[in-house]
């Protein structure tokens, strides 16, 4: 589909006479065999009136972007974008001298024909040797001070990429780290996500904080994390916990054997529904993990006995958690599961450490968890192994394990399918059994009914829930 919407884009081009050329990110890609869905062009004049066209005749969107610089957009089906810009400066190789990174800094003259001739690609810096070097490196010095954002599109490239760093580009991040804080959130948010759509995401945020001195500009916390956390049960800092933990996640998410195949299922279906945007739970559940702790510097205290407490610091922890989720302008339900994580990632182990899964214990845990719970159970496992292997690498932790795989077959078997109790009996059914009107006693009534289909009083039907209710009141 792409060679096709090449191939036209290359027609209307020569019938407007029309200089165009393939650049960038583009070029990168076709070279590393990697599906796109993104066409980077620059033309030599006209770039408006060939994107107008092009959209025109390819039945596309078209959107302005900077009209003052001549950059266009083409939203095709199937979310395809075409992106047209004039050329910088009088030639090619000063449009590509002034683009971010080598391995972007390519071109390719469509006039040459279609399919890419790698032979006559335009390569005046070296990217095609750094693409195969499996290199990330600056082009000018000033491009972070022109754009601080793509300090982040450099761990973004390694990651999708697996490439590694040029050192003087590594050098030139760190002294720079501080213009980070200029970004809009939004833009900081949209990198940070692709880089939680990795499987390895936590390396790279680690990455980002031990050796490109970022992360910590962009969640302050993580400095006062750095210094707390260790006490009976942890030996590690809260930071350093927390990347493994995150780490854990991801082990759990991406090992097909780890949960018995029907609680994997679950969770892959479970985790893979988008919450905002193109944003997963996924993505949420790990930087969820990543903040579990960030709670702690806030209410660190020490006991009579001399013990270090943090006490409440999931609470601290949650707000803090819901004020990055402002900073990176997420949605209100991103930041209501980043809340909902933090203030509840303990409630597993309380449980645990009570050898208490009484049916009434886990309604109640659940009616706080609701949807969140196998999220939940997730990060508290992984807070837990992340604390414990490094006590004792040698320590078994099956039993926590089976803890938390026994309240998730809980959830999934007896408390989702009456989470919607609308499902069984709505409360216009209970106002016309009663003959009573709307009103508050309505709620209390279906979350009496659904405590006590759950806890085995009654059978989840509505003839049984009518008898019962018709009892009571």
């Amino acid at each position: 589909m792409m060679n096709t919407i090449i191939v036209r884009v290359l027609q209307i081009s020569k019938e407007l006479n029309v200089e165009i050329y393939l650049v960038g990110g583009t070029i990168r890609d076709l070279l590393l065999n990697r599906r796109t869905k993104d066409l980077d062009l620059v033309t030599v004049r006209h770039s408006r009136l060939l994107a107008e066209k092009v959209a025109d005749i390819l039945r596309g969107t078209f959107v302005e972007l900077d009209d003052d610089r001549e950059i266009y957009r083409v939203v095709l089906k199937d979310k395809i974008l075409l992106d047209f810009s004039k050329m910088r400066g009088n030639t090619i190789e000063e449009d590509l001298y002034e683009r971010d990174f080598t391995i972007n800094a390519m071109a390719y003259n469509l006039r040459k024909g279609w399919p890419l001739n790698e032979g006559a690609i335009i390569d005046p810096f070296n990217g095609v040797k750094d693409l195969y070097n499996k290199t990330i490196r600056h082009m000018q010095d000033k491009v972070f001070r022109e754009d601080p954002l793509r300090m982040l599109r450099v761990p973004r490239f390694m990651c999708q990429l697996d490439f590694d760093l040029d050192r003087e580009t590594k050098k030139l991040i760190e002294s720079h780290s501080h213009l980070i804080t200029n970004v809009a959130g939004e833009r900081i948010a949209e990198e940070l996500f692709k880089i939680l759509d990795e499987n390895k995401a936590y390396y790279y945020f680690h990455l980002m904080d031990k050796q490109l001195n970022l992360l910590e500009k962009i969640f302050p916390e993580i400095v006062e994390m750095k210094k707390i956390g260790e006490c009976k049960y942890h030996v590690l800092d809260s930071w350093t916990h927390s990347i493994y933990t995150m780490k854990e996640i991801e082990s759990y998410i991406y090992a097909h054997g780890f949960f018995e195949d029907h609680i994997r299922e679950a969770y892959e279906e479970h985790t893979s529904h988008i919450i905002a945007g193109n944003h997963s739970r996924l993505h949420l559940l790990k930087l969820g993990a990543l903040f579990h702790d960030v709670g702690k510097p806030s209410v660190q205290k020490v006991d009579v006995k001399g013990r270090v407490r943090f006490k409440g610091h999931e609470i601290t922890g949650a707000k803090l958690a819901k004020e990055y989720g402002d900073k990176l302008k997420l949605s209100v339900k991103e930041k209501e599961l980043l809340y909902k994580y933090v203030a509840l990632h303990m409630w597993p182990l309380v449980l645990y450490k009570k050898n208490d899964v009484s049916g009434k214990s886990l309604y109640e845990m659940f009616n706080e968890t609701g949807k969140e719970t196998l999220d939940i159970l997730l990060i508290a496992l992984a807070d837990i192994v992340a604390t414990r292997r490094v006590l004792n690498s040698k320590e078994e932790m099956g039993m926590f394990k089976v803890h938390i795989e026994y309240i998730a077959n809980n959830y999934l078997t007896r408390y989702k399918p009456i989470e919607n109790i609308s499902k069984i009996i709505k409360g216009r059914e209970i106002m016309e059994a009663l003959n009573i009107p709307e009103g508050v006693i309505i709620g209390k009534m279906l979350e009496e009914i659904r405590k006590a289909i759950y806890l085995g009083e009654i059978v989840p039907t509505k003839e049984a829930v009518l008898t019962y209710i018709k009892e009571i009141y």
